[in-house]
């Protein structure tokens, strides 16, 4: 017999071929216990306003706040934390993360085609018969 998830939803991972069902279980079972230990890593290690900070930023920034974690629960793992993450310790961590997955990627120095007309913020629109220069205002 075998459980049925409400519609709409999905599995954590697609069942992998040739595992049974208590091999399952036990994997699952393994990642909610790395998932508690690093959730209780971070509390340990962070001050409540800190705490607070991120999760916040989890509702809002998921992605974001995964980075930050896991970045947290290196750092302590490899000893670089000494004593609690101060709020303004993780304003500084938020900061270097963003501005290092923001950083500008290279624009391709492909020469535009002919019949395409570049619009602001990298949108090329394709130009057709009813465009005409002489009508631009």
């Amino acid at each position: 017999m075998s459980f049925q998830l409400p519609a709409g939803m999905r599995p954590a991972q697609a069942p992998q071929k040739g595992m049974s069902e208590e091999e399952r279980a036990q994997q699952q079972q393994q990642q909610q216990q790395r998932e508690e230990m690093k959730r209780q890593m971070i509390q340990a290690m962070l001050e409540p306003e800190a705490r607070e900070r991120l999760s916040r930023i989890s509702l809002t920034r998921p992605q974001l706040a995964q980075q930050v974690e896991e970045i947290l629960v290196r750092m302590g793992s490899g000893g670089q934390i000494r004593g609690k993450v101060s709020d303004e310790a993780l304003k500084g961590l938020l900061e270097q993360q963003v501005s290092s997955s923001s950083q500008p990627k290279p624009q391709s120095s492909a020469p535009e085609r002919a019949g395409t007309r570049r619009l602001g913020g990298g949108i090329t629109r394709k130009r057709d018969d009813s465009d005409s220069d002489e009508y631009d205002l």
